[in-house]
């Protein structure tokens, strides 16, 4: 039966049925090939195996190795890096046009894993020409540079902590009652989202939290529904809110995207994007950001007691985290033409897939790199937030962290674990945390 709330697009005209067969029988490949100790197979299924012990496995597996998925992988930080740096590698299929909807092909006779589902409509398939032009018009405000506007959203990143600090008592859920609402409530101010909308905005920044992940492990059916009912809701409280600013434009996001000028299409198609892309990947990374980052400093009593002598600490402790606990894990890609990468010759076609995590703990490439490390030197080449639209919020999301990080050691200086973080299952790509209960007393 069609389901009622579904999105009437082209790309999901799904019944539950059929959405749920594609779902459970992609789900059912990787169960399969995982069954014969595929490291990446297993990393896909993203249930009870040990994560740090795949990405070991994926490492020493080979510069780039095909998995049973028929994915090419490499957890080794000099092809990785060349993979990232590829024009030639891209995120969609250079030969589909339209829609990414291969993936609903009979998956029986050609099972095609690379795209469990087509995210199209969240800007998740754009090409690398389209995401160039994209960050190139939101640098003022998102690229970190120096200026009035970057100046703005660094005071503001600093009330939006403040406040949020503030509000947490002796104990508190890090990624409830922080993490989560300042990235959203961030965003929500980059785009100049009313605040009669601003519950919305936050209910459906929750429901696209899934987006990276569903793109390569099939989420249950519900999931995936509210997934692509919030990515159309969000598509239209943008689109308001950029023909808002066409007629009394401001100082934010979308008014900046708006005044660029130098879209190939529209300028207010470029605003939707980077305002979808701004919910749907900047509010997810960010909070991840700032979690992972605390959890590795507050695992570390001595390196979260050196922050309170000198806070200008936290931009390492960023940096730091980003290579040792990456908010977003793995970057797929697809091969525009016949290439040779690793060692390997691939076909147009091809998909290759970067663990970034496995990368960046690569011996080859750092020193003691699973030791969480302060004073590691800057500019040693961790590959977090390389992907097109990761790293289009990638200065976005160091200034929360970083935000995050001086405001709850001066606040909240005693802080600690008061138990176990807990993560969503099937969530290889993003290792995403439902809860992560914290004291704030001794």
């Amino acid at each position: 039966m069609q389901t009622q709330n579904a999105p009437e697009t082209a790309e999901y005209q799904q019944t539950d049925s059929e959405l749920g067969r594609h779902l459970l029988t992609a789900r059912g490949f990787h169960w399969i090939y995982g069954t014969s100790g595929d490291p990446y197979a297993l990393t896909l299924r993203a249930e009870s195996d040990d994560p740090a012990l795949l990405t070991r496995r994926i490492r020493e597996a080979g510069p780039l190795w095909q998995s049973a998925t028929g994915a090419w992988v490499t957890g080794r930080h000099g092809v990785a890096a060349q993979a990232l740096a590829d024009p030639r590698l891209a995120l969609r299929h250079a030969d589909l046009p339209g829609p990414q909807r291969h993936v609903f092909s009979d998956a029986w006779s050609n099972p095609q894993l690379c795209h469990i589902i087509p995210l199209d409509r969240a800007f998740l398939h754009a090409s690398d020409a389209d995401h160039t032009r994209w960050a190139r018009s939101a640098s003022a405000v998102l690229g970190g540079a120096g200026g009035a506007t970057a100046e703005g959203v660094r005071e503001q990143a600093g009330r939006v902590h403040r406040e949020a600090a503030d509000r947490t008592g002796d104990s508190f859920d890090l990624m409830a009652d922080y993490s989560r609402p300042v990235a959203t409530q961030a965003a929500a101010e980059l785009l100049g989202v009313p605040a009669a909308q601003r519950e919305r905005f936050a209910a459906t920044c929750l429901a696209l939290g899934v987006a990276l992940d569903a793109a390569l492990c099939p989420q249950p059916l519900a999931v995936t529904r509210r997934l692509t009912e919030a990515v159309e809701d969000v598509r239209a409280l943008v689109a308001d809110l950029v023909e808002a600013r066409r007629t009394q434009p401001g100082d934010d996001l979308l008014s900046t995207v708006l005044r660029d000028g130098s879209s190939a299409a529209s300028p207010a198609q470029d605003a939707l994007a980077v305002g979808v892309l701004t919910a749907v990947v900047g509010v997810e990374v960010t909070a991840g950001l700032i979690n992972n980052t605390l959890e590795s400093l507050l695992a570390r009593p001595v390196q979260w007691a050196r922050l309170g002598e000198g806070p200008d600490l936290a931009a390492g402790a960023v940096e730091e985290a980003l290579r040792f606990a990456p908010p977003v894990r793995l970057e797929s890609r697809i091969a525009a033409e016949d290439l040779s990468l690793g060692g390997q010759d691939l076909p147009a076609g091809a998909q290759v897939v970067v663990h970034v995590g496995a990368a960046n703990r690569d011996p080859e490439a750092f020193l003691a790199p699973d030791h969480f490390d302060l004073d590691r030197p800057a500019g040693q080449g961790q590959l977090s937030l390389s992907g097109p639209h990761t790293s289009l919020f990638g200065a976005f999301a160091r200034l929360q962290a970083e935000t995050a990080v001086r405001t709850l050691r001066e606040r909240r200086p005693v802080l600690a674990p008061a138990g176990a973080v807990l993560r969503r299952m099937r969530s290889p790509v993003l290792g995403g945390v439902l809860r992560f209960p914290l004291t704030t007393s001794a």
